[in-house]
């Protein structure tokens, strides 16, 4: 875990993300340490605005989503051709 907090620090001080960092760190902000909208602007204002709500809206839509009633899993051995 710490790991991955060092590489979201990381893509916090650059000063010009490009829109796939900024997509990770609203993610990780909104998914793993629960922060709300406001709060993820609140905490990059440095950024370009239209980035970051973009970011927020596809992050909002995914987790808006069903979670699958079922995982399935392939007991098989994948087919050598």
């Amino acid at each position: 875990m710490l790991d991955v907090q060092a590489s979201m620090n990381e893509i916090r001080y650059k000063l010009e993300p490009t829109q796939i960092e900024v997509h990770k760190y609203v993610r990780y902000l909104m998914n793993v340490q629960n922060y709300s909208a406001e709060r993820v602007m609140e905490k990059v204002p440095d950024w370009s605005l239209d980035k970051v709500e973009t970011a927020i809206k596809d992050v909002e839509r995914a987790n808006n989503q069903p979670r699958p009633k079922r995982y399935y899993v392939s007991l098989k051995e994948p087919l050598d051709s």
